[in-house]
């Protein structure tokens, strides 16, 4: 099933619209029921350094504007965002006091090899690490090659720790060829490896993920769709046939919520994490799947 046709689907379109339509900041009406937001970014410019940083991003993100905007998260999963010093960032974190910190996926640098094992144990040593990201999105297609890499992967899972996958669409297939060689390694895609929904697909997006959907150790996360809009589309309409793809080859067993705050709540939308996780739940099929993407997925994956 492509985007397109995907569209025509009428499925939960109705409960999803009542989502949207629900005031900002509030994610669901689970009476109380617990909901995990698996992506999101902090960070303070004055605490530590950012090299990439700008425009509006360039200010302090903190938990309580985090909170504000979606009050009925009961915790998350606070995912590295890029700052030079990376042991510093799961230190810096773990100062904060965030009562809904569940753990913090940090930064490593897979391509040392076995190396990588002496900064798993110091970022370890730092605060509640539960997964790795070593940003790939940018990287050649020769990097998914590189034998470090995968010598890193594989000390990962040595260490009991998952891996988050952050690509584009163009890499799937070469994510897919690496990750086969490590089926013991846990690991989550980011994103959706970014569609292109600004474009289209050619078919090529929803072959490859499927492709990489059928390796079992791989989950997916139902986030950052929104900077991959063009200024005039739509939100629901224009992302949810390819969460729905994401859901149907991956299964609400292997799937998360994820809101990307703050990257993905940027103009023009304004999006609040609250209003994103509110419309991915309203994809569930029943409650037992709405469990599954809002809380048990996250909890089982990241071991929280």
């Amino acid at each position: 099933m492509t985007p397109t046709s995907a569209a025509s689907v009428v499925g939960p379109l109705l409960r999803i619209a009542y989502a949207v339509r629900m005031p900002d900041g509030a994610a669901d009406q689970t009476d109380g029921a617990r909901l995990i937001d698996s992506h999101v970014h902090i960070w303070d410019p004055t605490a530590l350094e950012y090299s990439w940083l700008e425009g509006e991003l360039d200010r302090p993100y903190l938990p309580a504007e985090y909170r504000a905007g979606s009050p009925a998260t009961s915790g998350v999963i606070f995912v590295e965002a890029g700052p030079t010093s990376k042991a510093g960032e799961v230190a810096w974190a773990e100062s904060l006091g965030w009562p809904e910190l569940l753990g913090v996926v940090a930064h490593a640098s897979l391509e040392k090899g076995r190396a990588v094992a002496d900064d798993l144990a110091v970022l370890r040593a730092a605060g509640r690490t539960v997964g790795i990201r070593r940003m790939l999105q940018d990287e050649p297609p020769s990097f998914f090659e590189d034998p470090g890499l995968l010598e890193g992967l594989r000390t990962l899972a040595t260490a009991e720790l998952p891996f988050d996958a952050c690509i584009r669409h163009h890499q799937l297939a070469a994510l897919t060829a690496l990750l086969a060689r490590v089926p013991e390694l846990s690991v989550v895609l980011d994103h959706l490896a970014k569609p292109p929904i600004a474009t289209g697909d050619d078919g090529t997006w929803e072959r490859d993920l499927r492709r990489l959907a059928a390796l079992p150790q791989v989950s997916v996360k139902l986030s950052g769709l929104p900077p991959e809009l063009r200024d005039d589309q739509e939100l629901l309409s224009a992302t949810r046939p390819w969460l729905e793809i994401a859901l149907d080859a991956f299964g609400a067993d292997r799937a998360m919520v994820g809101s990307d705050w703050p990257v993905s709540s940027m103009l023009p939308r304004q999006l609040p994490p609250g209003r994103w996780l509110s419309m991915v739940l309203g994809l569930a099929a029943s409650p037992s799947e709405r469990e599954q993407l809002a809380w048990r997925t996250a909890a089982r994956f990241y071991g929280v």
